[in-house]
């Protein structure tokens, strides 16, 4: 049993001091934590910490939450100019197409990829490809699945081509029962049966999506319960053009994608992006291009999303078929602008500038949206934090003295892992020092940024919106590491999670990397399945974390040294923990840090506990998720003892527990 979360609540107005979680270090081996009461002033928590984040970056998009499973069907060019992912046979790639290249197919021939079907779950297919005949007034053409390397196929459905003007197709297939393993790739061959065709723009989908969506995709991210989701990006949006991602799909232009490589075919669109936050309950958050982008470019896709039909945006959204306002109403100007690796970035002069210029354009478009705009805390130790802070005062500063200072302040406090260790260090050291990073962050990072909003920011203060946070690829022998795709990952997760929390007068917002990267829901040959991380979000998401409650942790902890991008931090509890009042429960996220040993703990409510409801991650640091094993890691009851208003029970090692007492 779990006591279910509520809906997002509305923003909270920053209060101006946070809700004290007191961490005394002792030598007794048993965890003791003691609950007050939240009183009428406690802080309230802003439901938006439980936010999400999802960019088109490697297969996110097109290989996984798009249930499309034919990959660059308009088939164009990767950015080395070489045709992507299909093979050829006697066909001619040409220029012609009806958008971009097509295939011109001789009798007998034809072009094919490998395919991953979700047979497990679904048989039926439903698609459909563009075709037009050349040199003969009538062709055939068959589309087909094939097991590798045999000539009959499994299924197949063939379409009539008439006349030289292009035309959609569309075919059904079932793959018959048991005739495909799960997992197995099959060959998907287009073949002119009989006259010559050209072909373009081919998609199937199985017969159980929903508007282009994986219906497992969204059941998973329905059930994390996000308030908020950022879209597109990421590095993606500094390039990305949002209009080629509207109207009908088979006219949107393919290309490379600006960021990460690979195709963008601009199938998931603003549209479609409005539907898949529809579909798992959760409001969009854009983030638009201050890279390469403009002002107007931004303040007409604000136009596009909440004018009415009276306006020129307003009507093109109407004309797509979708009259009514989405209404969005959180917009952050520019990702990571201080980047090289960004796409237009900028200097700290540069992201003031353009954070006015930009907000000045949006509100023209719709005063009421909230705006963020791109802050800086993604350095840990040194001079980097000199640097940061310069930053942030920049864009704080210019804001204010163009009118107000920017409701919100984004940062990415990403640890990028084994970025800066060398070799010197062990698995435990450095897993040691990762999660003793969230603690620092909340201990000393955000009352360093608290101060900053308060003498910069003006009145009312901004707020932190940290559009980025988690353990990232950090470069070569990452997976040797605590990393996003283990437990380890799942753990720094919920100890961020605490920090937040503890940080809820200055935090607003927290997008957790990633939804579709990362520690994330993933897609392998057609099979989905969820990292640990993706656990621990869950537990957190669907709790009822509204106000905090005063918290006292008494017990065992450790110290450790700098190590590469990490700081030095002492006194780190082995038990990390945060309570809050909500729904009639008072709710206890406790988190064990220690990789090997179990931690007792005691916990002393309130008041008289009448029943308890525990829910706990546990598992290895180092064991993961897969497609062949999707369960390996996953939730269990967690076993308490329960007397009075006290509590005990034993915390598994690496472990993330969920404890609603009422």
């Amino acid at each position: 049993m779990f006591i279910l979360g509520a809906d997002a609540a509305d923003a909270m107005p920053p209060q101006t001091a946070p809700t004290a979680v007191v961490y005394r270090r002792t030598a007794d081996e048993v965890t003791r934590v003691t609950v007050g009461r939240a009183g009428r002033d406690a802080q309230r928590v802003d439901q938006r910490i439980f936010s999400n984040f999802l960019e088109h970056l490697g297969g996110s998009i097109y290989e996984a939450l798009w249930a499309n499973v034919i990959y660059n069907p308009q088939f164009e060019p990767e950015r080395d100019g070489q045709l992507a992912r299909w093979r050829m046979e006697g066909s001619e790639w040409i220029g012609d197409g009806l958008e971009g290249r097509a295939i011109r197919m001789p009798e007998g021939a034809s072009v094919s990829q490998t395919v991953y079907l979700p047979t497990h779950r679904q048989l039926r297919y439903r698609g459909s490809v563009w075709t037009r005949s050349y040199g003969s007034k009538l062709a055939m053409v068959e589309v087909g699945l094939f097991h590798t390397g045999e000539s009959a196929p499994v299924c197949s459905a063939r379409v009539r081509v008439e006349g030289t003007s292009w035309e959609p197709r569309r075919f059904e297939m079932r793959v018959p029962e048991d005739a495909v393993q799960r997992g197995e790739g099959l060959e998907l061959r287009i073949r002119s049966v009989s006259g010559e065709a050209d072909v373009d723009m081919a998609e199937m989908f199985p017969a159980d999506a929903r508007d282009g969506l994986d219906p497992d995709v969204v059941t998973i991210a329905r059930s994390l319960r996000m308030r908020l989701l950022r879209w597109p990006g990421g590095n993606f949006v500094s390039g990305y053009r949002w209009r080629s991602g509207i109207g009908p799909r088979d006219y949107r232009p393919t290309v490379p994608n600006p960021a990460w490589g690979g195709l963008e075919t601009h199938h998931f669109g603003t549209d479609e992006f409005m539907e898949f936050c529809r579909r798992v309950g959760a409001a969009p958050h854009i983030c638009v291009n201050a890279g390469d982008g403009t002002p107007d470019e931004a303040a007409a896709w604000v136009q596009y999303c909440n004018g009415s039909v009276d306006t020129p945006m307003g009507a093109l959204r109407a004309a797509n078929g979708h009259p009514k306002p989405y209404n969005v109403r959180v917009w952050e100007i520019g990702n990571e602008l201080y980047g090289s690796w960004q796409i237009g970035h900028t200097d700290a002069a540069g992201n003031a500038r353009r954070f006015v210029e930009f907000r000045k354009a949006m509100l023209a478009a719709d005063p009421t949206i909230e705006i963020i705009a791109t802050g800086k805390g993604d350095q840990f130790v040194g001079d980097g934090m000199a640097f940061d802070r310069d930053w942030n005062a920049a864009v704080l500063d210019a804001a204010r003295a163009d009118g107000a200072p920017p409701q919100y302040l984004s940062l990415h406090p990403l640890l990028p892992l084994p970025s800066g260790l060398g070799a010197s260090h062990s698995y435990d050291e450095v897993y040691l020092s990762a999660m003793a990073h969230p603690h620092w962050w909340s201990e000393a990072f955000v009352a360093d940024l608290r101060k900053l909003l308060t003498s910069h920011g003006g009145d009312p203060r901004p707020r932190a919106a940290v559009t980025e946070w988690g353990i990232i690829f950090g470069g070569q022998g990452w997976l040797d590491y605590a990393n996003h795709d283990s437990q380890s990952g799942a753990v720094y997760a919920a100890l961020f999670l605490n920090a937040m929390l503890r940080s809820a007068d200055t935090v607003a917002i927290g997008n957790a990397t990633a939804l579709m990267h990362g520690g994330c829901i993933r897609k392998r040959h057609g099979i989905v399945y969820v990292m640990p991380m993706i656990h621990a979000k869950r537990l957190y998401g669907q709790a009822r974390l509204e106000k905090l409650a005063p918290v006292t942790v008494t017990g065992l902890g450790y110290d450790v040294p700098q190590r590469g991008l990490m700081p030095e931090v002492r006194d780190v509890p082995w038990v990390d923990v945060v309570a809050a009042e909500g729904g009639g429960s008072v709710t206890v996220c406790a988190v064990n840090r220690d990789p090997k040993n179990a931690r007792r703990v005691e916990i002393t409510a309130p008041r008289k506990v009448s029943s308890v409801a525990a829910e706990t991650l546990a598992a290895g640091p180092r064991e993961t998720n897969s497609a062949e094993q999707p369960d390996r890691v996953s939730t269990r009851r967690l076993d308490v003892l329960s007397e009075g208003n006290v509590i005990i029970g034993e915390l598994p090692p690496c472990s993330v527990s969920i404890i609603a007492l009422r």
